[in-house]
């Protein structure tokens, strides 16, 4: 259990990094930085050579998917978060949540799953994911357009 204190809000970069292929999924990379900026790519390489075995974690209600998916990179308090994220049953979010330790950046633990869910920086992109994909495939059901939904990504400072 991580004990830290609350601190006072201060705005994040929010950072649309790539998309990437992996196997036969595509995958948009953000991340999430304090005002130094998201400079550890040691970290940013062991999570891409993790997505292959992230990307075929299981839930327990509706595996199907459409091979798509957004990672969440944050440098957080506690240490590194890393979100990934795909929607199943078409409307519904599987989230998977794992932290790293700053000084161990290639240990990954699993933390999602007790209830913990993504934080106020990390739902900004999860919102701007949420819209793209309500209108992109959702309200196109005939003919969902993944390419506009791929290329439509998020950039800011929240």
């Amino acid at each position: 259990m991580h004990n830290t204190l609350m601190s006072n809000y201060k705005p994040r970069k929010i950072e649309f990094k790539e998309l990437l292929k992996i196997e036969d999924w595509k995958v948009k990379v953000y991340t999430i930085s304090d005002d130094q900026g998201f400079n550890n790519q040691d970290f940013y390489n062991n999570v891409i050579n993790k997505l292959p075995n992230w990307l075929n974690l299981k839930n327990s209600f509706n595996s199907t998917n459409d091979k798509i998916a957004f990672l969440i990179l944050h440098k957080g308090t506690e240490g590194f978060f890393s979100l990934i994220n795909w929607w199943v049953g078409k409307n519904m979010l599987n989230t998977n949540i794992f932290i790293t330790d700053p000084i161990k950046q290639s240990n990954f633990k699993l933390i999602s799953g007790d209830g913990l869910a993504p934080c106020v920086w990390e739902l900004e992109i999860i919102n701007h994911e949420r819209i793209s994909w309500t209108n992109n495939i959702l309200k196109s059901a005939s003919s969902p357009n993944y390419q506009k939904y791929l290329d439509d990504t998020v950039s800011c400072e929240i």
